[in-house]
């Protein structure tokens, strides 16, 4: 450092010391990094390589639910299209 940067930096300490400086940019600091952590727990600052992998499964996942929930209902399915076809057998005669 120059000289006239250090005598600078000493009439700027009593200053930052007098009006609390420190306490300020520490305040400041600390507001920023609670609304950093505010919206990563929210969710806003997801990298998009993580949100493109959890769209990802999820399309995988619900792909996997509507194959299952196909199997389970085609037995119901069944039934009910005998009985449309009997109601309207019925229906006929």
């Amino acid at each position: 450092m120059e000289e006239g940067d250090i005598t600078q930096l000493e009439r700027l300490l009593p200053l930052a010391d007098k009006y609390g400086l420190a306490y300020m940019v520490a305040l400041i600091l600390m507001i920023a990094l609670l609304l950093l952590l505010r919206s990563i727990v929210k969710g806003n600052l997801v990298p998009r390589e993580l949100l493109d992998r959890a769209e990802e499964d999820r399309d995988r996942l619900q792909a996997i639910l509507d194959k299952e929930r196909s199997e389970f209902m085609q037995p119901t399915l069944d039934v009910l299209k005998k009985l449309k076809i009997d109601h309207t057998e019925d229906r006929g005669s």
